[in-house]
């Protein structure tokens, strides 16, 4: 992402160093909040990369008085995915603009206990056996996890059943980790 910023820059412009850093801080947040409203992985990442050329171009509208930077982000992101939406209702089906609000809303009311599950998940993913780890990151690194099932020498049923078994084991952990209050 930062390779699109140095781009946008003029060579004998120097980079506001403060707005990269809340962007790449919060750069994982905007992802989060995309992939929570659009249906697929590519399609967050390239609303990513179109929200953070906007925030780039726009970053001298951004003023720490008014709000938190992750929140003005995530409103820009949401600007992207209703033209997205619009865009995409004459080719595919797309989540209607009362469902996306509430996603959006839902998002918002539970963001604190949203990052304690991100951090946990964190967590628990370094707990698993290396093979466990692979699985996951082999499944959900692929288009499909039909497509991770050839590579991985299973058939697509018997990743299917894998992974259910992982992410029940991730479940449970990070249930675990929340209600303790901490990593276990």
């Amino acid at each position: 992402m930062l390779f699109l910023l140095r781009e946008c820059m003029n060579a004998d412009e120097k980079p506001d160093e403060r707005f990269v850093a809340l962007l790449v801080t919060n750069q994982q947040r905007v992802f989060r909040f995309l992939m929570t409203v659009v249906p697929s992985r590519n399609d967050a990442e390239d609303l990513l990369q179109q929200t953070c050329l906007t925030l780039w171009q726009n970053r001298a509208k951004f003023d720490p008085e008014m709000g938190e930077f992750a929140s003005w982000a995530c409103a820009i992101a949401h600007n992207h995915v209703r033209n997205f939406r619009r865009r995409e209702r004459t080719r595919r089906t797309v989540l209607s603009e009362t469902v996306t609000q509430s996603l959006i809303d839902t998002r918002a009311e539970h963001s604190t206990l949203m990052e304690e599950w991100q951090q946990s998940l964190v967590h628990c993913i370094e707990r698993l056996t290396p093979h466990q780890r692979n699985v996951v990151m082999e499944s959900y690194g692929a288009s499909s996890i039909k497509a991770a099932a050839p590579t991985s020498g299973r058939t697509a049923n018997a990743l299917y059943k894998i992974l259910r078994h992982i992410r029940e084991r991730l479940r449970e952990c990070i249930q675990k980790t929340v209600t303790e209050g901490g990593t276990v």
